[in-house]
């Protein structure tokens, strides 16, 4: 009987996180060779899913969030004048991760919060690096702190 009544109350809808990526050729730094702008469908799949779970962990239950990424410029630098190199991606402190964003966090419909954001971690190679074998880990980090920063105000969950 307790089960019957468990199932009949309605589930709290979990929160959802949407991710566009806009005119990824115009992208500042996101490939994996030098001049490649264009983040490859890897890329993509892995920074949606981390923004996907830090929605999870950070909004509350029932709400939207659409996020666009307009522009991306990935940590490091590629090494220009040293052809042996080029393939390499070199931490330095000119090279920070960056990203620009425009966001609209919805409810049932009803627009709680939006706007565009730009997301920067000048400090990333001060950070001690949890997931150093992640290539994206300074981007996750910096998403991370933008999530909490923005939308988390108490919600956090685990």
């Amino acid at each position: 009987m307790l089960a019957a009544v468990l199932l009949a109350l309605p589930l709290a809808a979990a929160a959802a996180v949407d991710v566009r990526y806009l005119n990824p050729e115009k992208y500042t730094d996101a490939g994996q060779r030098p001049g490649e702008h264009r983040p490859s469908e890897s890329l993509k799949r892995q920074l949606t899913a981390e923004m996907q779970r830090l929605g999870e962990r950070y909004l509350e239950p029932g709400q939207e969030l659409a996020i666009d990424v307009l522009d991306l410029d990935l940590a490091g630098r590629f090494q220009w004048w040293d052809a042996s190199q080029g393939q390499v991606r070199v931490m330095d402190g000119v090279g920070w991760p960056r990203m620009q964003v425009r966001y609209r966090l919805t409810r049932g419909g009803r627009t709680l919060e939006q706007g565009e954001d730009s997301l920067s971690d000048r400090r990333y190679l001060e950070a001690v690096p949890a997931r150093s074998s992640d290539p994206l880990h300074y981007e996750k980090d910096m998403l991370e702190a933008w999530f909490r920063a923005r939308f988390a105000a108490g919600r956090e969950r685990g």
